[in-house]
């Protein structure tokens, strides 16, 4: 087993992004980058200098294609890339996972058994929005509030940021000894799917996002435009400045040092072969 430098891991978790970019090509799945990879793509055509994951987000029809295998090969992929999710129990996560299995990661808040313990990549699905403001925030609360659940549960006792959190954990997670994993990514996963995709002008990501300011107009982010991120070329959507704006307001201008947050993992690699 040999240790990963940072670099190492993001030329992993890159190769994870261009075999899932086969994989939707070889199966007329649409996605795009989000989050803080799109960032990255816009301002540093590449990852964010002290970021190292990469995050994409599919229409609900498609990501539910994909978590179901309704009519998807799998055959493109090489054997060491795995697909894992709740579905078939694969991750206590509540969506989808691409990950290098000849990979070790240890992280420094999840039990490493939960699903996080290789090479990543995120899959989220995009979502239906009301166009009501009230009921928009009330639907993000009611997610997040499942979230905080779930990510209780699957804290490592004896971690945290703080005193109190690491003091406070073994207490909550006890409390919390008969919540079903299973049962808890399933409820998260029903109430993202609250408003239909297809019959919403707006969508955002409700299931694992950052909030109702994530949402944005659906028909323009259902026609892609090709970005580039460290030499390659991936799907974005055309309103990606309606959702970067969103999100981090000012997003071409770099965040004060003290804002620049550095995920704590640490990577091996057990087979090169």
């Amino acid at each position: 087993m040999r240790k990963l430098s940072l670099q190492e891991i993001k030329d992993l978790e890159l190769n994870l992004l261009i075999e899932f970019a086969k994989l939707c090509a070889a199966n007329n799945l649409y996605y795009t980058l989000c989050g803080g990879t799109l960032l990255g793509a816009i301002r540093h055509k590449g990852f964010i200098p002290w970021d190292d994951d990469i995050d994409v987000l599919m229409p609900r029809p498609d990501y539910d294609r994909l978590l179901n295998g309704e009519g998807i090969t799998l055959g493109s992929l090489p054997s060491y890339v795995q697909m894992i999710h709740w579905k078939n129990r694969t991750s206590n996560f509540p969506f989808i996972k691409l990950v290098d299995s000849r990979t070790d990661i240890k992280i420094d808040y999840f039990d490493s058994r939960m699903g996080c313990d290789k090479v990543w990549i995120d899959i989220f699905p995009i979502d239906g929005n009301p166009e009501d403001v009230k009921l928009r925030e009330k639907l993000y609360a009611k997610s997040l509030r499942a979230r905080k659940l779930l990510c209780i549960k699957m804290a490592r006792r004896g971690q945290g940021r703080t005193k109190i959190k690491r003091i406070m954990k073994p207490l909550l997670i006890k409390m919390l000894s008969a919540l079903s994993l299973e049962k808890q990514c399933q409820r998260i996963d029903a109430i993202s799917k609250t408003y239909s995709f297809e019959e919403s002008g707006l969508i955002g990501g409700v299931l694992w996002g950052y909030g109702s300011q994530e949402c944005i107009d659906r028909e323009k982010y259902m026609q892609p435009i090709q970005v580039e991120f460290e030499k390659h070329c991936f799907n974005a959507p055309s309103n990606y400045d309606e959702y970067l704006t969103g999100l981090y307001k000012d997003y071409m201008k770099l965040p004060s040092e003290e804002h620049r947050q550095v995920h704590g993992i640490s990577g091996y690699i057990t087979d090169e072969g």
